[in-house]
């Protein structure tokens, strides 16, 4: 082997772009969910009541909602290196997200009825969005919790 000296990758840049790619994979996922009836459209994205009528049904509805995914999905990846990155696993991940599903349809959706009700749902579109939650802690958790780019290891 060559004494190569790879360069280092600075944490809070690259946990941005996770962030960011984490959302767009969340969004591009609902879409094919969506795409397949798996689930309705409506069911994490809310109404844009302060857009005009004639943009509710455009393609500007979901653009931002897109944009609030990814936004929320960096914050949630700057949270996650700020807490949980001495893991070297995608568990941390995984669990944090499905209390976070859990948060969102029973206690805001059921219990404080702000968001989407559990029991409203059917039985695929349940299982299709906690499997949304889940896949995105894992992708997020374990590349953010992935070490090798940030470590050299001696020979």
């Amino acid at each position: 082997m060559s004494d190569v000296e790879l360069p280092t990758i600075k944490r809070t840049p690259l946990t941005i772009i996770t962030g960011l790619v984490g959302g767009l994979l969340f969004c591009a996922f609902y879409e094919v969910f969506h795409f397949f009836h798996f689930i309705e459209k409506t069911t994490l994205m809310p109404s844009w009541s302060f857009l005009a009528p004639s943009w509710q049904e455009g393609f500007i509805p979901h653009i931002i909602w897109w944009a609030m995914i990814c936004v929320l999905s960096i914050i949630w990846g700057l949270l996650y290196q700020l807490t949980v990155k001495w893991s070297e696993t995608m568990w941390p991940g995984i669990i944090i997200n499905s209390i976070l599903f859990v948060v969102i349809f029973v206690v805001f959706g059921w219990w404080l009825d702000l968001g989407t009700n559990v029991k409203e749902l059917k039985h695929h579109a349940v299982v299709s969005i906690a499997c949304l939650f889940v896949l995105h802690g894992a992708f997020v958790g374990l590349s953010i919790s992935y070490d090798e780019p940030y470590e050299s290891e001696e020979h």
